[in-house]
């Protein structure tokens, strides 16, 4: 059985959350996330996805894997 991707319609195994376009962003995001925090320090997860957010440099994935996270 499958269910959608929590930030778009493509489907999706149901032991995924993300298909593989926005698993590979949530993975790129988790990766900088820990880059982030050795360069400046304790930054929280959500301070993290709000500045990356408001980066023009950020790719449409990448916003709306961080739009479904911040929504937790």
């Amino acid at each position: 059985m499958q269910k959608d991707c929590c930030a778009c319609s493509r489907k999706v195994p149901t032991t995924k959350k993300y298909c593989s376009y926005h698993s590979q962003a949530f993975d790129d995001i988790k990766e900088h996330y820990m880059k982030w925090v050795h360069a400046y320090g304790l930054v929280s997860w959500n301070d993290f996805l709000n500045r990356l957010l408001n980066m023009n440099e950020t790719g449409s994935w990448i916003k709306e894997v961080i739009s479904v996270e911040l929504k937790k």
